[in-house]
């Protein structure tokens, strides 16, 4: 795509309320009432980004250590980073605390909403060999959150040293053939090209699947490229010292620091992958710096990497042309450099499909909130606040500090940040129910909902039920004073055009507007203001018009 191209797109105004809260939802967990003045009142999409771009990023293990003190009555555990080991299990709930705590208050919106669409595509999860590590894990998140707005091949490389994903996908202390075993793990290996880079089969620049003379997709690689690429992958272990199969995670260090290279256990043979070839004699890292910008210049990586943007930030279903206008961009910033995700970021935020697709495409356009999504939108909007959560051992509180204890992910149909059940992340990109697939469409998100849905927890959290609150020890006191005004004054009408624009971005159905009205005029007469408020609020957020984000 030309810089004309860019500078066109650039050029989006936001033509209103509903269409800035639209907008925010795609690049936010969730437009507020003041993050859409603001979009307003800057009169531009991209100078609302480029101001995104400028601000700090918030990092998780900032947040944990200066949260978690007076560890084992010894310190506060900034000084006393071997406390790791011994409370694993109480610090690992505060790697969620830490999440929720983050999406909801941090002015860096646009950083960490990108960052959880590639925790999606680079997963690692709790459920595994990292259950009892939550020092790597929240190390591994903040590594997407310092890379998110830098260069596709930066960020590749830093995940691919983590020692969290080497520990998940087991090529942590993979040695060459014939020191732990008879061939090299082959892990990585495979799921670098298969779920990170290039997908299983050829694409051209907009997604379409390349077919051959029968019709069948192309495959992109084959089990020798897999078996060439786990050669790549050997002499890394942890900063520990030494080289172990399986390194043991010993140090809060060798858990978060990157992995580094141990030469004696690197195959140095030339080594043939998708078609280029790397020479003899090299080491671990030169192998893995021209492996990985053999993944990165490959022709499927943009329309890959594009379409997995686009379904989580803006539709499950773009057009090819979306795609393509994404993939040209990834291939060339409009100055030669390939990867610019500021650039790619921008393409798929601002691009005319993203910004008009309702309109224009009211059949396919939109995608289906994710249940974490309900929640932080929930909790922004409303201001809400959090309570004390406190720590304790033996009977003993070690520290305290705000939270809303949104540590369980079971009743938010097991989506949690850096939760998902396998490296499949918790839905595959064409997912979709049958009826949906029958007429060519995907839906994801809808993998993780079931039959029972997400009505139940919303309605919960928006009523202060004692399932959610006390069963599960929530703590999340939405602000809905304004609402409740509205309601004593009977101004039905006004209060759910407000939430109209804040929730669902004008997209409530008149159908849905008059069932509502009719419903408050029906019970206002025996319901306080503050129930016909949060009564409000749950039919508009269980709604199918808020459910498809469009």
């Amino acid at each position: 795509m030309a810089i004309l191209s860019l500078a066109f797109l650039s050029a989006e105004v936001p033509a209103g309320r509903q269409e800035a809260s639209a907008f925010l939802a795609r690049a936010t967990f969730g437009p507020t009432e003041e993050g859409i003045d603001h979009l307003i009142g800057l009169g531009s999409y991209d100078e609302w980004i480029e101001e995104q771009f400028a601000l700090p990023p918030t990092f998780h293990m900032d947040w944990i250590l200066s949260h978690a003190r007076g560890v084992n009555g010894v310190g506060d555990l900034a000084d006393h980073p071997g406390q790791w080991d011994r409370y694993s299990d109480a610090l690992g709930t505060m790697q969620l605390h830490a999440w929720w705590d983050i999406v909801v208050h941090s002015d860096d919106q646009l950083r960490q909403r990108v960052a959880f669409a590639l925790s999606e595509l680079f997963v690692i999860s709790k459920y595994g060999p990292l259950l009892n590590f939550p020092d790597a894990r929240i190390s591994f998140y903040d590594t997407l959150v310092r890379h998110a707005f830098d260069n596709f091949e930066t960020l590749l490389r830093a995940v691919t040293y983590h020692p969290a994903m080497g520990k998940y996908l087991s090529y942590l202390g993979n040695a060459r053939a014939g020191v732990f075993g008879a061939h090299p793990d082959e892990n990585y290996a495979r799921e670098v090209m298969q779920l990170f880079t290039i997908g299983l089969y050829r694409l051209r620049p907009d997604g379409t699947k390349v077919l051959d003379e029968n019709g069948s997709p192309i495959h992109t690689y084959s089990q020798e490229d897999v078996t060439e690429m786990a050669r790549v992958f050997t002499g890394l272990s942890d900063d520990n010292g030494h080289i172990e199969a399986e390194a043991a995670f010993s140090s809060h260090h060798s858990r978060t620091a990157p992995m580094r290279p141990f030469s004696g256990y690197h195959d140095r043979g030339s080594k043939r992958i998708l078609g280029h070839t790397l020479p003899a004699g090299q080491g671990t890292r030169r192998d893995i710096r021209q492996a990985l910008r053999i993944l990165v210049r490959h022709p499927n990586t943009a329309p890959f990497v594009a379409r997995h943007l686009i379904q989580r930030l803006v539709t499950s279903n773009p057009s090819p042309q979306y795609i393509e206008r994404v993939s040209r961009v990834f291939e060339n910033n409009g100055e030669g450099v390939r990867g610019d995700m500021k650039a790619v970021i921008r393409a798929v935020l601002l691009d005319p499909e993203a910004l008009h697709g309702r309109r224009e495409f009211p059949e396919t356009f939109g995608k289906l909130r994710e249940p974490l999504l309900y929640i932080s939108h929930l909790l922004r909007a409303f201001h809400a606040r959090n309570g004390y959560h406190y720590l304790e051992q033996e009977g003993k509180r070690l520290y305290r500090y705000r939270s809303f204890n949104l540590e369980e992910t079971g009743f938010l149909k097991q989506e949690g940040p850096l939760s998902a059940l396998t490296v499949f992340n918790y839905f595959s990109p064409e997912d979709a129910p049958t009826a949906l697939r029958k007429r060519g469409l995907a839906a994801p998100e809808m993998t993780v909902y079931g039959k029972q849905g997400i009505d139940d927890v919303l309605m919960g959290i928006i009523h202060k039920n004692g399932f959610i609150y006390e069963l599960m020890d929530l703590h999340a006191d939405l602000r809905i004073g304004k609402i409740e005004r509205w309601m004593k004054r009977k101004q039905f009408r006004r209060a759910l055009s407000y939430l109209n624009t804040l929730l669902c971005a004008g997209t409530l159905s008149t159908e849905s507007e008059q069932t509502i009205l009719d419903y408050l005029e029906r019970v206002a007469s025996r319901k306080s203001p503050e129930k016909l408020a949060r009564h409000l609020i749950g039919l508009v957020i269980t709604s199918p018009d808020y459910a498809l984000q469009r």
